[in-house]
């Protein structure tokens, strides 16, 4: 390494411009404090671009020094020597092979900041022409240049020391103590080979990786775009398909499905022509027996009529008759109450009274049943009339909610009038399950459920208001829908229940079905989720049955309200009797009076009896007479009916089979057909190619169903649609072989190198080995020159990375007999750190192979007695490096003693702006006294 001659400094810290010699191979700078020792010491570090001096948070700078004295510029320069070393190499070659070169720095304020260039030149070169002759570095490059010309950064490090720390070598581990002795006395050409081999392994190394992550990624690539490729092709695929059913496929399926429709329609209108005939000669024959179905009608209508006024009058006659002979009776009555009253005359008045008024109850309880029975009677016969005549015989609530439905136009029609009992014999069965259900209402047109729903609301109506229904279905087997004749569609739920009620004859048959299964006997016992009751109503509410039960109702309610209004007349002549007793009339007297009157009223009585025979005789006459007629103008209506249905059904019917717009299709069909086979090709128009794709396809529908599939994949799904992608797709595959190859190649160079590593690594362990041992013997060597005894241990070194690692020096010392301590040992002194990093640090400089360089010590001797200092000095002076070494002027004289030049500084006077020249004491190389100078 090289070592300093002369330092210059311009502007820096309180020093206008000085010189001083350094050409020694031992330099003391000596000095109050605070009379720039250190300053000088931090001019030398900001030279070799190496951080300045200070403790902690103080830590100095170069810009601390050159801001205090107000200039904007400052210099630093040093010549240096650049002699061969004993390896026959220059510290600065290339580029300089000169004895002598000269190192500058240049500090100078820019934009309120300091900044800092260094120059190389060669032999010795002024400030003044520096920047002309020299080269420009930057601070990297600067200390890259410095590292080649052998300041490593072990020794940057050292020189870097605090002031007054010069005893912290010592506590370095021994792990940091090991790279410090390897990176100072490394055998370099090796270390050279080494580095080289492991970079080049370690450049292969991550060469192949990034080849084969290359690799990785190709294969992602070309996996990505076989992919593409693919989707392509199905693309290229489902075009082609949607193309050839779009412009042939469809065409010819069309026109052999024109063909097959011609050939049905054909069949199908001959056979339609057929059946029209037929329909319209029935139709026919059906409108010819028109006028005499419409003349019986009216022959029954008119028999009706004249039955009808012979029942009137009949019962006119019966009326008379029965109107005299109860004039007759009457008064015969009035006779036997004048005998009861004859009969009863001198009774107790108390006792008569109390009869009076208990027949008075008896009497009022008799007219009040009568009244029931002839109110129930009037209705009954108001709905025989209403039935008789044809119309419907509602309740009032119901005619009343009907008559709002109308008058709001909304359509619609009671469940009854779309019932009709089939088999009779199932009437109780029928009624039990769907009597309570007889006046739902159910609406024509859903639409006005609302309307509908405010009317019901308004008026009250208790029964169902049904908008929705349903077509019937077939019937199942056993069910209570087998037996009925729904003529339009009907609620959903009620067919349901139709539907799940069974039939059975009685009900120990029903008890035998399973459980949970609803069913109904003949005579009306229904049984349901609920349980089992008799439903039947007392009248029925559909079919003929309501008619027949209405007339056998009719005859009951008028066979028990006679025997009442006999009971009747015997209770008011008994109250006749009791009157006259109470008010004291004489009966005796008035029956004497009027016996020739009873008399004659017997005679008539007997007279008007038989006239009122033979007048009930010829109302029962009249009126079976006249039911007869009415059976036979409602068959005939029926008959009427029937036939003008058929007429109806028959004419709405022969529209369709006369199919005119059947025909016109036909024609058109025909015209399509005609233009089909002029636009087509002859080989699309082969029969046996369109009969397979009709047998593959069906009809054009499901083609349109496969190019809809086709456009909702093209339209949703991600296609690649550029055919640039399988050239693509090529390429990458080409480049994926080309790659594998190359890593094939390149892992052979690796395998090269990992063996030109281990070989290295292993000449390297043994350049390790042998460095290790010199510096132990070094440092027993100064440990003897010191009188301390040194032992090391050495590491062991193995050819292994780990071992490498792991090593450490481990390096004990032993001080005047007290046992060996480590190198940071807490019982050591603060002198004996100072001796201990000493003898480690100049053990840094006794290398043969690397003799010279120079160390910063700022302050070695500040912990060590006279003898100490007496020690350092002998093993300083011993060894070839260069020092520069700082220390207060109240020490020994015996710090001076090793020093060939001495520098003495001092402190800048208040009055004056720049500090006082340093004064250079140089000694005689054969005398000890010493000359003063200046620079």
């Amino acid at each position: 390494m090289f070592r300093f001659e002369t330092l210059e400094l311009v502007h820096w810290d309180y020093w206008q411009r000085l010189e001083v010699p350094l050409a020694a191979p031992i330099v003391t700078i000596v000095g109050a404090n605070g009379s720039g020792k250190t300053t000088l010491l931090d001019a030398l570090r900001t030279l070799l671009a190496l951080e300045c001096s200070g403790h902690g948070s103080r830590k100095r700078d170069y810009k601390r020094y050159v801001r205090r004295n107000g200039e904007d510029f400052a210099w630093l320069r040093a010549v240096v020597d650049n002699r061969r070393l004993p390896n026959q190499r220059r510290p600065f070659w290339p580029p300089h092979q000169e004895e002598q070169v000269t190192l500058a720095c240049r500090i100078e304020r820019k934009g309120g900041d300091w900044t800092r260039v260094y120059f190389l030149a060669p032999g010795d070169v002024a400030i003044e022409r520096i920047e002309a002759e020299g080269t420009e570095y930057g601070v990297r490059d600067w200390r890259q240049l410095l590292h080649q010309a052998g300041l490593t950064p072990a020794l940057a490090r050292v020189l870097s020391l605090e002031q007054g720390q010069t005893d912290k070598l010592c506590e370095l581990s021994g792990r940091e103590l090991l790279d410090l002795v390897f990176q100072v006395f490394g055998d370099k050409e090796t270390l050279d080979r080494y580095a080289e081999a492991r970079a080049h392994q370690e450049l292969v190394t991550a060469e192949l990786k990034a080849m084969q992550g290359e690799e990785s990624r190709l294969a992602n690539e070309l996996e990505r775009f076989e992919q593409k490729v693919n989707r392509h092709l199905e693309w290229q695929a489902l075009a082609s398909e949607r193309q050839e059913l779009v412009a042939e496929t469809r065409p010819r399926l069309e026109f052999h499905a024109l063909n097959e429709s011609i050939r049905g329609a054909r069949r199908q209108l001959a056979a339609t022509r057929r059946d029209w005939r037929r329909l319209r000669a029935e139709l026919q024959a059906c409108s010819d027996g028109q006028p005499s179905r419409r003349r019986a009608v009216q022959q029954a209508a008119d028999a009706r009529g004249a039955a009808e006024t012979a029942e009137q009058a009949a019962n006119a006659v019966l009326n008379q008759a029965n109107a005299e002979r109860t004039r007759w009776l009457t008064r015969l009555e009035e006779r036997q109450r004048l005998l009861a009253a004859a009969r009863v005359e001198g009774g107790d008045p108390l006792a008569d009274q109390e009869a009076l008024e208990a027949a008075e109850a008896e009497r009022d309880a008799l007219r009040l049943q009568l009244a029931a029975a002839d109110a129930e009677l009037k209705r009954v016969g108001e709905l025989l009339h209403e039935l008789a005549a044809g119309r419907r015989a509602d309740p009032q609530d119901v005619c009343r909610f009907r008559a709002a439905l109308d008058g709001a136009g909304i359509g619609h029609t009671l469940l009854a009038e779309r019932l009709e009992i089939a088999d009779e014999g199932w009437a109780s069965a029928v009624e039990a399950v769907l009597a309570p259900f007889a006046d739902i209402v159910l609406l024509n047109d859903a639409r006005q459920a609302e309307e509908a729903f405010v009317l019901g609301e308004r008026l009250r109506y208790r029964h169902y208001l049904v908008p929705e229904s349903v077509a019937v279905p077939p019937a199942g087997a056993g069910s209570l829908l087998e037996v009925l004749r729904l003529r339009g569609p009907v609620p959903e739920w009620l067919i349901g229940l139709l539907q799940r009620t069974q039939r059975v004859a009685d009900a120990a048959a029903g008890a035998r079905l399973p459980r949970g299964q609803d069913w109904v006997t003949r005579q009306g016992y229904l049984r349901e989720r609920r349980g089992g009751r008799h439903a039947a109503p007392d009248l029925p509410r559909f079919g003929e049955a309501r008619l027949a039960a209405l007339r056998e109702r009719a005859e009951q309610l008028t066979n028990e309200a006679n025997p009442l209004r006999a009971r009747l007349r015997v209770v008011d002549a008994r109250l006749a009797a009791l009157r006259q007793r109470v008010l004291g009339s004489d009966a005796r007297r008035d029956l004497a009076a009027r016996a020739g009157e009873f008399a004659a009223a017997e005679d008539h009585l007997q007279r008007a009896d038989e006239a009122h025979q033979d007048a009930a005789r010829a109302a029962l006459g009249t009126r079976q007479e006249r039911q007869r007629c009415e059976e036979g103008l409602r068959s005939a209506q029926l008959a009427e009916t029937a036939l003008a249905s058929q007429i109806a059904g028959l004419r709405s019917a022969l529209p369709g089979l006369e199919n005119l717009a059947g025909r016109r299709e036909q024609a058109e069909r025909l015209r399509r057909l005609r233009r089909q086979r002029r636009e087509l090709p002859s080989a699309w128009q082969e029969a046996a190619g369109n009969q397979a794709l009709a047998e593959q396809w069906g009809d054009a529908r499901a083609i349109d169903r496969r190019i809809a599939e086709i456009e909702r994949r093209f339209a949703q799904e991600s296609w690649e649609t550029d055919g640039t992608v399988v050239a693509l797709r090529d390429n990458l595959r080409d480049s994926l072989q080309r790659q594998q190859r190359e890593v094939g190649d390149r892992r052979r160079d690796n395998d090269m190198a990992r063996a030109q590593t281990d070989a290295a690594r292993s000449e390297y362990v043994k350049v390790l080995r042998h460095t290790a041992s010199r510096y132990a013997r070094n440092l027993r060597l100064l440990g003897e020159m010191a009188g301390v005894r040194v032992e090391v241990e050495l590491p062991p070194l193995a050819a292994e990375e780990g071992a490498l690692a792991q090593a450490a020096l481990v390096v004990r010392f032993e001080f005047d007999a007290k046992g060996l301590m480590g190198m940071n040992d807490s019982d050591a002194s603060g002198g004996q750190q100072v001796v201990k990093s000493l003898i480690l640090l100049v053990g840094l400089m006794m290398e043969e192979a690397h003799p010279g360089g120079f160390v910063f010590i700022d302050e070695p001797f500040a912990h060590l007695d006279i003898m100490n200092i007496e020690r350092v000095s002998a093993f300083l002076r011993a060894t070839r490096a260069q020092y520069l070494l700082t220390t207060p002027v109240t020490h020994n004289i015996g710090v001076y003693d090793p020093a060939s030049i001495t520098l003495v500084t001092a402190k800048k006077r208040p009055d004056e702006r720049w500090a006082s020249r340093v004064g250079v004491l140089v000694r005689a190389p054969a005398a000890a006294t010493a000359i003063a100078g200046d620079a």
